[in-house]
């Protein structure tokens, strides 16, 4: 049998790591969304513009929803840290 060891300073790094994972990733999507307009504005024209924007475009919904996701993570940790530190108040407080 395995022994599941968890902590309410475990679940709050992991919920925090996610939401920096998101920070991240959402602050990588904009800078790529950027330089993808910027070029597709400026640098390359054409068809070639426009191929690369398209194929960007429809890549777009995946790549905003993988934000959504770890957002949604984050924000479950957040909700199940609450509920273990509850759970643990409540078994200390029947314990007495």
């Amino acid at each position: 049998m395995a022994i599941i060891h968890a902590d309410e300073e475990s679940l709050n790094d992991l919920k925090n790591a996610l939401a920096t994972a998101g920070e991240s990733y959402k602050s990588n999507l904009a800078k790529l969304t950027n330089l993808i307009n910027e070029i597709t504005s400026g640098d390359i024209q054409g068809d070639l513009a426009t191929d690369l924007l398209t194929k960007f475009q429809a890549k777009e919904g995946v790549l905003n929803g993988l934000a959504n996701t770890i957002d949604e993570a984050a924000e479950y940790m957040g909700m199940q840290t609450t509920k273990f530190g509850n759970l643990i108040t409540s078994t200390k407080a029947g314990m007495k």
